[in-house]
């Protein structure tokens, strides 16, 4: 029996919101940057540029979520942990009364697809619903094929969201260094 390649399910409106968010986040850190180059450090910019920073991680974050189909794990990355489930441990997939897509494991364990949670948006467009029936289908075509014996729960990776985070975090330090050095007006 031939399977399908690994297969992502994301909305759309995450791939569009990410884009928008982190060119708008990015020029306009950009142009306070270039400011700072030209008229020299200060800690106020320096805050702004690490909250475009801090802005640029948590849309990532939310946006990244996402399900992929692979060939032997079904794999769930939500903001901060990913799941990795082995189809043949997978007892259910369903939208609850709420629109939420939740994923229950033959342990009883219910975990919830942040990237198809309900919304008002989705009540109408029904991509929840849709993604559910891609996930069955994709189960019933995989769920023979061996795989890890385990379900695995981790951090998820966003490299752009915590390079981002890494970031702010030296920019807001460098901030503060530089704002206590400043002479008292």
């Amino acid at each position: 029996m031939k399977t399908q390649g690994r297969k992502v399910l994301r909305r759309k409106s995450f791939r569009a919101m990410s884009a928008i968010c982190t060119t708008g986040f990015g020029v306009f850190a950009a142009g306070i940057a270039v400011s700072i180059v030209v008229r020299g450090p200060d800690s106020d910019a320096l805050g702004v540029v690490a909250v475009c920073l801090g802005g640029i991680a948590f849309i990532r974050r939310i946006t990244g979520s996402r399900i992929v189909l692979g060939e032997k794990v079904l794999t769930v990355v939500n903001p901060v942990f990913t799941h990795d489930i082995p189809y043949r441990y997978v007892a259910r997939v369903a939208a609850d009364s709420g629109g939420n897509l939740i994923i229950t494991t033959s342990q009883a364990v219910e975990i919830g697809a942040f990237g198809f949670g309900g919304s008002l948006v989705d009540h109408f467009v029904g991509s929840t619903d849709r993604t559910v029936s891609q996930i069955k289908a994709g189960i019933s075509e995989r769920r023979d094929l061996r795989g890890d014996s385990r379900t695995v729960r981790r951090f998820t990776r966003a490299w752009v969201a915590d390079g981002c985070t890494v970031g702010m975090l030296v920019l807001f330090a460098l901030a503060g260094v530089i704002g206590d050095w400043a002479p008292a007006v």
